[in-house]
């Protein structure tokens, strides 16, 4: 089959279909990596903390809104979304799109008070990969992530999409397209449906917010999926549930066509592909300073099982927003003996699109006067003051090196290293990188961020409701 091309850095390849692809891996692609369209080379380390840091608390800020307010009942899928849900100096404040102003309008004029999802903000995401759909293959730039379910990309005809670098997804040109009618199981899993009866059959349309005021409105279908692997091989799926998106507007960015949904929901990628790849995934993360040279990996089936006498598992909490991977942080220790005393026991969302990781404020204080404390290291601020606790290495020793901190979460130890907890911004200065998530919330939840989970070997068994934890070196995986 041939292959179109939709960005110039990535190969035109042939897809072969393999007919039992039980495991197999795929580079998971940073924003700052090369390879990225996001790439800027004349970013300086200052702008990229400063952009890590305003998507990551934009991110935290809406992953706590929708955790909470699913889980207490106190938001209607139809609520109006506010603009204070953000934080004040939200760099997407300026970019808004209220409700009233993005109707819901699509080929079939769906009616406007169709009833929406509520997902985290639309651009806040730290990861890219690459697929290929349809028939002929077109290759796509997608993000990839853990917090929400629904596979999309950009269609033709669009009647209000963002501007964007590749051309859209035309289905009437694929072999292996074909649309959901509504009232099937797959159209019954959307968490509200709008059927279009004038079309024969019918056709299955969704509406998925963002916490931005972003919007996607589009029509499921079936499309074949297929992936370029790390060890050369090609694998496709035929029949996959995705969104056709015939309207996307808001903060989306012309670099990528659409969206993968890893969450645990029904119609994610994960959970579509469910015992083909033995309804697990992993991800193995290589740190910051090693992103601009090598890529992540994301791995699927007898690829994602990990193993070892150091791999640590703990069980997913049950909750009804069933999208977020979560846990329960019950402590807290910084070196090998001091541990914070007993601490609010608290949810912790494991998410690979959340840069930084969060905390409830009075734990993270209890943990700052501990770190300040231990470390022999005056404290200083940030110029930029978006760390809360920063100290100055100008006479540090040579040998002098920050402490572990472990994470109790649920009968899983996870020892975080210093290029875990710890972000060094400039020569002489090192700070940590976490937050407080209470700067909007006063529910207590946390988030496990990408920085903590990098040289982490990642499992998620949707099956069993695992989650484990294993020490890697990920450039070398």
């Amino acid at each position: 089959m041939a292959s179109t091309t939709l960005f110039p850095f990535l190969s035109i390849v042939s897809l072969t279909v393999l007919a039992s692809a039980v495991g197999f891996s795929v580079e998971l692609i940073h924003r700052d990596h090369p390879k990225s369209p996001f790439y800027n080379p004349t970013f300086s380390l200052s702008d990229r903390i400063q952009a890590e840091v305003q998507r990551s608390n934009a991110r935290a800020a809406a992953l706590r809104r929708i955790f909470f307010s699913q889980l207490h009942g106190g938001m209607s899928s139809t609520t109006n979304i506010k603009y204070s849900m953000l934080p004040a100096d939200s760099p997407f404040s300026h970019a808004l799109v209220s409700p009233s102003d993005s109707p819901f309008t699509s080929p079939s004029s769906a009616p406007p008070n169709a009833p929406i999802e509520t997902y985290v903000i639309a651009n806040s995401f730290d990861y890219l990969v690459s697929i290929h759909l349809g028939t002929p293959t077109r290759e796509i730039i997608a993000i990839a992530d853990t917090g929400s379910d629904l596979i999309w990309v950009t269609c033709e005809p669009c009647s209000d999409c963002y501007k964007q670098d590749a051309p859209l997804f035309n289905p009437a040109t694929s072999s292996s397209y074909a649309n959901i009618p509504c009232g099937t199981e797959k159209c019954n899993q959307l968490p509200f449906t709008q059927c279009d009866n004038s079309t024969s059959p019918s056709k299955c349309f969704y509406q998925y917010r963002y916490f931005d005021g972003s919007q996607t409105i589009g029509n499921l279908a079936q499309e074949t999926v297929a992936f370029n692997t790390t060890d050369g091989n090609n694998v496709e799926f035929p029949m996959v549930t995705v969104g056709c998106s015939h309207v996307a507007n808001g903060t989306f960015e012309r670099q990528t066509a659409g969206l993968i949904g890893l969450g645990a929901g029904p119609l994610s990628l994960v959970s579509q592909l469910g015992s083909s790849i033995e309804h697990r995934f992993s991800y193995c993360l290589v740190p910051y300073d090693s992103t601009n040279i090598t890529t992540s990996r994301l791995s699927f089936g007898s690829d994602a099982i990990i193993s070892g006498d150091d791999v640590e598992t703990t069980t997913m909490v049950d909750i009804d927003r069933e999208t977020f991977y979560t846990v329960t942080l019950d402590s807290i220790t910084v070196g090998k003996n001091s541990t914070l005393g007993p601490i609010n026991r608290s949810y912790m969302i494991v998410d690979s699109g959340t840069t930084l990781t969060y905390l409830d404020s009075t734990v993270l204080e209890s943990l700052m006067e501990l770190l300040v404390k231990t470390i022999p290291l005056p404290q200083v601020e940030d110029s930029e003051k978006v760390f809360p606790l920063c100290f100055d290495e100008s006479n540090a020793e040579p040998d002098f090196l920050y402490p572990d901190i472990t994470l109790q979460l649920g009968k899983a130890i996870v020892t975080l290293k210093p290029y875990n907890a710890f972000r060094k911004i400039n020569d002489k200065v090192t700070c940590l990188a976490m937050a407080s998530n209470n700067n909007i919330s006063s529910d207590n939840l946390s988030i496990l961020g990408n920085i903590a989970q990098q040289n982490f070997h990642i499992g998620f068994d949707l099956a069993a409701r695992k989650i484990s934890f294993a020490p890697a070196d990920c450039t070398k995986y």
